[in-house]
């Protein structure tokens, strides 16, 4: 698998999960609100985004992809910082919903600046980004053994084939109508000269 390819697939796979582990716990905060839209701006018009992954908005789907992304570009540029590269993630969330007026004003503070239960929610973008990748390169492992075992084995030579017989018909020689002629024992032709010279 390309580069790009499993970031993509990881970008994929860390947007439906994260999006869908939000909603289950938002249903544990405000069980009333389990059934009711909770309406969002994305993309310039208000999408219900209390709603599961397979039936969200594409461009709530669309935000949420921007977000992974985010989350992957802070692995990258802080692999070992687990803090830094959640500082990332937070300022590229303030980048992305300034001007969205349903936001609390209270969140759009530098990172340090935020209480420890908004850090952790950009803590654990960083452990499902880095949970996305692994789940991906292991999945990128199966297949690859999944090829070479499907790959067929060398096939074995095979005798050479006997030669095939001749299509023509075995033809039959004709009796030549030809008489057997006997042999006669040597000396037997001298005694019959000697006999007509004495006749």
């Amino acid at each position: 698998m390309k580069a790009e390819t499993k970031i993509e697939a990881a970008v994929a796979y860390f947007a439906s999960r994260s999006h869908n582990a939000w909603r289950r716990k938002f249903h544990q905060d405000h069980p009333k609100e389990k059934r009711l839209p909770r309406m969002r701006m994305r993309g310039g018009a208000l999408v219900d985004i209390n709603q599961p992954w397979s039936r969200l908005d594409a461009r709530a789907q669309k935000d949420n992809l921007v977000a992974a992304r985010a989350a992957h570009k802070a692995l990258s540029l802080h692999p070992k910082d687990r803090e830094a590269a959640a500082a990332y993630v937070h300022a590229r969330w303030v980048a992305r919903n300034r001007r969205d007026p349903n936001q609390p004003k209270e969140l759009f503070r530098a990172y340090r600046d935020l209480p420890e239960i908004e850090k952790d929610k950009d803590r654990a973008h960083i452990d499902r980004m880095k949970a996305a990748i692994a789940a991906v390169k292991k999945s990128a492992r199966k297949a690859t053994k999944g090829k070479k075992a499907a790959k067929p084995a060398k096939a074995a030579r095979r005798p050479a084939a006997a030669p095939k017989p001749s299509a023509r018909k075995p033809t039959r020689r004709k009796p030549s109508g030809r008489k057997r002629v006997a042999v006669r024992k040597p000396g037997s032709a001298r005694k019959r000269v000697k006999a007509r010279r004495r006749a």
